[in-house]
């Protein structure tokens, strides 16, 4: 039960005398310990209010247990007390006379053998983290011990019980049946875990970070107070940020976190998030339907998974999920790059408000056929001064939907003679455009498709072989024009640009042919003859030139790859 239903039949067992025994279980970190300081509080029965609480953690024997029960009870003895009087003059006489009978014997473990019955006696003991005990103790040994609480010294036992953690299933079910008198299992929902991480680390950001919490259904105590302070190291000394950054950042950060600290119980791992785009997803997901493969494990684990990152609101991935898988793996914060992307995020204000408008509009379009179509429109036609700041997929979807919607079609054709009006502006001024932007080949308006391969016409006539190794030197990738150019580059046109470089242009250049070339099994398929042509420029240089300096160059670039003997090939004529 939940640990609201669970409060008012705690504090009923515990005030039924009879109930000599009661188990407290549920999953671990889940406020077992947290409630019952809450009962303890507000029960009536005094011995459970001066309850001794001892953790079992490390506890190797039972005259060790009993040791830290005796120490746990002492500060909670009357002053000056018959019982304290007896310990305290008897102490030191039992240490001296039990090491001269034997060195070996330890006298705090046989003094709490001596003084233990005396000090139990009637009491309310808390056994709490039994599933952690030393291997060396037995359960039986522990079954016994509460046997002679209960009938030899009249004590009431709570046990606390980690139920995912406990080992031997059978032992625990015997537990249960020949100790316990009561059990309550607590199921803390997640709303109230979060709740109780929240009063114990406090946060600016509780607003955000407790519904990503319940989407992951985190009943885990400790897991989301280190969810709350990973949230609030990232955003460190931002102050006020706007909702729209604030739910762009806290859902993945949440998410994250729990992947790392493995709050989930069936949850995605880094990579399935890092690399997540829920329109690419769900594209991959209808081919597979049109295909008519069935359902594999795997992929239904994957659309498990989309699911949980919808609930959260998480669309797609950058670079700030990448920091923050970096910062939960080694523990070091970049400061400035977490601030570069707020900043970026904080700019990009309008465009991420913009986005998450047309992603509830069509939230509203698919699941509230209550809303009419009046008002769908209303609502779409609101969206049309920033509709500059959507990708273009996004505006193909809204002109479809409200051509659909009766009275639209005017307005369908205003977003798309909007965005292209923004588009052309944003490209005079520079901006370019990936040639492979669309590789999946996601629906797109037929006048977006048009000026978009214009763009690309022009920027195909412009590149040259050395902007091409800078992107994939620095981007880690390319796309069709770069392909394109590859195909195309001849021995001749390779020799002279090679020529023509100089310093870090002749570095960059040289470097990266020279991973083409090391990796030709690779690249070829996608960049044909490149590899070859490159191979060959080479060879036409030194053996041509074989005095230059440049020709120096190469040679100790392709001995240091181990790849010499390739220069030595005759030269095609």
């Amino acid at each position: 039960m939940t640990l609201a239903r669970c409060r008012q039949n705690f504090i009923d067992l515990i005030g039924d005398a009879d109930n000599r025994v009661i188990a407290l279980s549920g999953k671990w970190g889940t406020g077992k310990s947290h409630l019952w300081k809450e009962v303890q509080k507000k029960t009536t029965d005094d011995k459970a209010k001066e309850a001794v609480y001892v953790s079992l953690f490390g506890v190797s024997s039972i005259a060790e247990l009993k040791l830290k029960i005796a120490q746990g009870l002492l500060p909670k003895l009357e002053a000056g007390g018959t019982l304290v009087e007896t310990i305290k003059n008897g102490y030191a006489g039992v240490k001296k006379v039990l090491k001269g009978f034997h060195s070996g014997f330890s006298a705090l473990d046989e003094l709490a053998l001596i003084v233990a019955p005396m000090m139990i006696k009637g009491r309310f003991i808390v056994i709490d983290d039994i599933e952690r005990k030393h291997d060396k103790l037995c359960i039986d040994e522990i079954l016994g011990f509460i046997d002679d609480c209960v009938q030899n010294q009249d004590c009431r036992i709570l046990l606390i019980l980690n139920s995912d953690q406990l080992g031997d299933k059978k032992l625990w079910e015997l537990f249960r049946e020949k100790v316990i008198d009561q059990e309550l299992r607590l199921d803390t929902s997640p709303s109230e875990a979060f709740d109780i991480a929240a009063t114990l680390t406090t946060t600016a950001y509780a607003e955000q970070i407790k519904p990503a919490v319940e989407a992951c259904q985190i009943t885990n105590i400790r897991i989301i107070q280190k969810i709350i302070r990973v949230v609030n190291r990232l955003l460190a000394n931002r102050g006020q940020l706007p909702p729209d950054v604030l739910s762009r950042v806290i859902p993945s950060a949440t998410l994250l976190s729990a992947i790392h600290y493995k709050g989930l119980e069936d949850g995605p791992d880094f990579d399935f998030v890092l690399n997540f785009n829920c329109m690419l997803f769900a594209m991959l997901a209808c081919e597979t339907k049109k295909r008519g493969e069935e359902d594999t494990p795997e992929a239904k684990a994957r659309e498990r998974w989309r699911l949980l990152l919808d609930k959260l609101g998480i669309h797609g991935t950058d670079e700030f999920e990448v920091l923050v898988v970096d910062y939960l793996g080694s523990g070091l914060i970049e400061g400035a790059a977490v601030g570069r992307i707020i900043d970026h995020y904080l700019a990009e204000g309008r465009e991420l408000a913009a986005r998450t408008r047309a992603h509830d509009f069509f939230e509203r379009c698919i699941w509230h056929p209550e809303i009419s179509e009046a008002e769908l429109l209303e609502e779409i036609r609101a969206m049309l001064p920033d509709v500059g700041l959507l990708d273009m997929f996004l505006v193909t979807s809204l002109h479809e939907q409200a051509g659909r919607l009766a009275g639209g079609a005017g307005l369908a054709q205003e977003f798309i003679d909007s965005w292209l009006a923004e588009f052309r502006q944003r490209h005079r001024l520079g901006e370019e455009l990936a040639q492979d932007f669309n590789h999946f080949g996601r629906p797109l308006h037929p006048d977006i498709s048009s000026e978009i391969s214009m763009v690309q016409a022009r920027q195909q006539s412009t590149i040259t072989l050395l902007e091409v190794c800078r992107r994939i030197r620095e981007e880690h990738g390319w796309g069709k024009r770069e392909e394109i150019l590859m195909k195309s580059v001849t021995p001749a046109d390779y020799e002279a640009v090679i020529r023509a470089a100089k310093g870090a242009d002749l570095k960059l250049l040289l470097l990266q042919s020279m991973d083409f070339l090391k990796n030709r099994n690779m690249y070829d398929s996608h960049f044909g003859g490149a590899t070859k042509s490159f191979l060959e420029a080479c060879q036409a240089i030194v053996q041509h030139d074989p005095d230059i300096r440049l020709s120096w160059l190469i040679r100790n670039l392709f001995r240091d790859a181990g790849m010499e003997s390739e220069l030595t090939a005759p030269v095609s004529s």
